[in-house]
């Protein structure tokens, strides 16, 4: 026979409110109430300095009426949830160490914020706002370790870190990173622009771990580059422009002609430049499967008679012809020479007869 779960006994909220005014600084009132951790967090950080303790003067009726519900109606999964409750108690001030993500299973960003005491206390503030958000993606079932988080980017976005480029690390874009640490934020105009445009950012980040065209140039990027690192030419070479980009570097933006010019037709170099992103990506993959390859490009077998191969290697071709085209993988027909007509002879007698005739 199946022995059927035993249910918990309640607790009496009288009995709390007991043990937690005489000895709630020392987490009396979380043993009683099956919470070990909270506990221990208490008796060693003295109700997270008095803190914990005060507020749970007025959450305590919260915690009894939870621990009863769960005795009455046991549920396993309830025990993994995460609570705004306790993670508010945590942030305050325990979040200035990072409690709140520690609690929430964010132990790099628990640790980032223990080396640098809530990244200055400006995360600490920003994650007064973002809390529900916090708790809403801790309980998700359908959590992906390897998406990027709102909340993440927001906090190393307008913390002084941003001005380190740490938002583009976290998404990694390594190259506006280690611009935005060598520039200080690109001399602080980027750090302020990604604090209203950080969420697209995210939005492609997370976009391109699926999709192909990820190597697309974007407009927002083009001038950020261009004001005010675009008398060097910066917002050419992030267009793969390296000529223009040396030019205007050497000549301070065709002293500032050319820089001004550039700001009415950005979207136009940003549209060129993806245009040949797109070919580049169709010549050396979309003609690989099922496309048709000229014979003279890419072959790594013999050429046939006329062609040559400037591009060897390239393509994969098939071992018993010259390309991947059905129906080109013979050898060509021998040269058939036209008939020429034999050349007549004419003899003396024979014209002298014809003209008798």
């Amino acid at each position: 026979m199946c022995q059927e779960p035993t249910s918990r006994i309640r607790v009496s909220l009288i009995e709390a409110y007991l043990l937690m005014i005489v000895l709630g600084i020392f987490g009396a009132h979380h043993f009683y109430l099956k919470r070990p951790r909270w506990g221990l967090l208490y008796l060693f950080t003295f109700g997270l300095l008095g803190a914990g303790w005060l507020i749970d003067i007025f959450r305590l009726p919260v915690l009894v009426a939870r621990f009863n519900n769960e005795a009455s109606h046991p549920d396993p999964s309830l025990a993994k949830k995460k609570r705004l409750d306790d993670i508010y108690v945590l942030w305050f001030p325990g979040g200035l160490i990072g409690l709140h993500h520690f609690y929430l299973n964010n132990t790099r960003l628990g640790i980032f914020y223990l080396c640098t005491f809530g990244i200055f206390g400006i995360g600490w503030l920003i994650d007064a706002f973002l809390m529900p958000y916090h708790v809403k993606i801790a309980n998700s079932d359908s959590q992906d370790s390897t998406e990027k988080r709102f909340t993440t980017t927001c906090i190393l976005a307008i913390s002084p870190t941003g001005l380190l480029g740490a938002h583009h690390y976290y998404l990694n874009q390594f190259g506006f990173g280690l611009l935005y640490t060598f520039t200080f934020g690109i001399f602080g105009v980027g750090y302020i622009v990604d604090w209203f445009r950080f969420p697209v950012l995210l939005k492609r980040s997370n976009k391109g771990r699926t999709m192909l065209h990820s190597t697309h140039k974007h407009l927002d990027d083009a001038y950020l580059l261009w004001f005010p690192l675009g008398f060097l030419g910066f917002h050419h070479f992030y267009l793969d422009r390296r000529g223009w980009g040396l030019l205007y570097m050497y000549t301070f933006g065709f002293l500032g002609i050319g820089w001004l010019v550039d700001l009415c037709r950005m979207r136009t170099l940003v549209e060129n430049c993806n245009r040949d992103i797109d070919e580049r990506m169709h010549l050396t993959g979309n003609n690989i499967v099922g496309g048709h390859v000229p014979l003279n490009y890419g072959q790594t077998g013999p050429s046939p008679p006329g062609y040559s191969n400037p591009h060897p290697g390239i393509y994969q071709t098939q071992q018993n012809g010259y390309g991947s085209v059905p129906g080109m993988n013979d050898q060509p027909p021998p040269y058939e020479a036209a008939s020429v007509p034999t050349k007549v002879k004419w003899s003396s007698a024979r014209i002298f007869s014809q003209v008798h005739l």
